[in-house]
């Protein structure tokens, strides 16, 4: 699948590069859905189970976006911020993380853009993503 869209504007065609979000959930059913979801919206789309998995996504291609759950196994979702934040190359990507049960001392100190509590309204997190892209 490409990650580019194509629309001709008169004469003109206009390729746009589609936005890539890195999803990172180790419930495979969270991903599939939200994969769906965000695929049906206009996004690239790869998922990881884990932190170490994600941050090999990111190496190879870094997304544009990274929404993580907190609590994994192997590295969770506040380690894998602290390791991104503190590298050059990927401490500017937006971060939003997601938790059914956030620990609030953790959370405050983790530099990441967004918490979202889950379970989430997809409308919502389209909102928030969007939202941060734009401000990018």
């Amino acid at each position: 699948m490409s990650d580019d869209t194509t629309s001709t504007v008169g004469d003109d065609t206009v390729v746009e590069k589609k936005k890539r979000i890195l999803i990172v959930d180790d419930e495979i059913d969270i991903t599939a859905v939200y994969s769906l979801l965000f695929e049906l919206h206009g996004f690239h789309v790869v998922t990881a189970a884990n932190g170490r998995q994600a941050l090999n996504l990111i190496d190879s291609e870094p997304p544009d976006i990274v929404l993580s759950d907190c609590m994994m196994p192997v590295l969770d979702g506040i380690e894998l911020v602290r390791l991104l934040r503190s590298n050059p190359k990927t401490a500017e990507i937006p971060i939003i993380l997601m938790s059914a049960l956030p620990d609030p001392q953790k959370l405050r100190k983790s530099g990441h853009d967004l918490f979202v509590q889950k379970p989430a309204k997809f409308s919502a997190l389209l909102n928030a993503v969007e939202g941060m892209l734009n401000d990018a």
